[in-house]
């Protein structure tokens, strides 16, 4: 009986689970991403160019210095002066 009642409790959790995953992914916006071009300047770092850039965003701020770093395939936080960043550029999509 308690190895039923353990099954059921099982199921019910990944079906709840299941719904509340269904729901995060219909509730995130509709983003439409475009790319600029951005020169680095000497004594920049990819946090404060992603600071110039970060009130156009729809994601968070640690995640959009991630996506810089990772679209740039820059390995940390190093760049040089006059290295050329792509910025991706997220805006929302409306939909009315």
């Amino acid at each position: 009986m308690l190895k039923k009642i353990d099954r059921y409790a099982l199921e019910l959790l990944i079906i709840a689970s299941l719904i509340g995953i269904i729901c995060t992914m219909a509730m995130k916006p509709d983003t439409q991403t475009s790319y600029i071009q951005h020169t680095v300047q000497a004594g920049e770092t990819v946090w404060e160019i992603a600071g110039q850039y970060a009130g156009q965003q729809v994601k968070p701020f640690n995640e959009f210095v991630y996506q810089i770093q990772a679209d740039n395939k820059l390995a940390g936080r190093y760049i040089q002066p006059g290295d050329t960043l792509v910025i991706p550029m997220e805006s929302s999509i409306d939909n009315k």
